[in-house]
């Protein structure tokens, strides 16, 4: 990449650093909280990073809360009955599509990450064109 297009645009390697701690890992922890986790600890941390990783690879993974309720199962099960029709699997798309397209806006509001972006993709780009 020339120093003409670096100008202004973080080096890569710092670019995916800014975008897995500023949006990846706060994404990931922000869930994580939801249900209460918590790490406590750098160390705890990379291990909450190594077990997603690893479970990302696993066949069908079954996620259970365990709340309790006497109605959890009923609900489990009518809402995988109506998550195999049709209809239910065009909601689920659309829930999805929907919430990307948010996340999506919020993070285009920051500076350093549209920087950070553009940055990868341009590097990504002068590889592609054999100039890396």
């Amino acid at each position: 990449m020339s120093n003409e297009n670096q100008a202004g645009l973080p080096d890569p390697q710092d670019a995916y650093n800014h975008l897995f701690d500023g949006v990846h890992a706060e994404v990931f922890f922000g869930k994580l909280a939801s249900y209460g986790i918590q790490p406590s600890s750098e160390k705890e941390a990379a291990d909450l990073f190594q077990l997603a990783g690893q479970l990302r690879h696993v066949d069908s993974p079954e996620k259970q809360a365990s709340e309790g309720s006497r109605f959890g199962g009923a609900v489990e099960a009518l809402n995988s009955a109506f998550n195999n029709t049709p209809a239910g699997q065009q909601k689920q798309a659309e829930a999805k599509g929907e919430a990307i397209k948010q996340a999506a806006q919020q993070l285009m509001q920051d500076s350093d990450v549209y920087a950070s972006v553009l940055s990868l993709k341009a590097a990504e780009a002068a590889v592609l064109a054999g100039q890396e």
